[in-house]
């Protein structure tokens, strides 16, 4: 063992704290806050190494290639939810993913839709 590696400690946890992907914010720059189901989806395609995007941002461009969750990416990527909240602010606000709008919570599914699902699943 030489001297460098006693201060290896790999049960320590990732080098590279969370709050330090995000440059220290905690709250996404335009100040909207994602809801855990908001869906995303990206604008662009991931390019090599020269767009200015960290690795963390690469990543979860890669998973928004198609419509996916906030819950999904932050657990995709195994970051914690904020850091995910933040990260894909700075996507949006730089216009490589965008977030589907969500139907009103108050509008009702019809007859018709709720009749299909109660066939399907008696099908099952």
């Amino acid at each position: 063992m030489s001297a460098g590696d006693k201060w290896l400690d790999r049960s320590a946890g990732p080098v590279v704290r969370p709050y330090a992907l995000t440059g220290g914010r905690t709250a996404p720059a335009g100040g909207e806050v994602l809801d855990l189901i908001a869906v995303v989806v990206a604008t662009r395609q991931v390019t090599g190494g020269r767009d200015g995007l960290s690795p963390e941002h690469r990543r979860i461009l890669r998973l928004c290639q198609r419509p996916v969750t906030v819950a999904d990416v932050a657990s995709d990527t195994a970051l914690p939810v904020g850091v995910v909240r933040v990260l894909l602010s700075d996507l949006t606000q730089e216009g490589w993913i965008t977030v589907l709008p969500q139907r009103p919570a108050d509008e009702q599914p019809s007859a018709d839709l709720l009749k299909e699902v109660l066939h399907g699943l008696r099908a099952l």
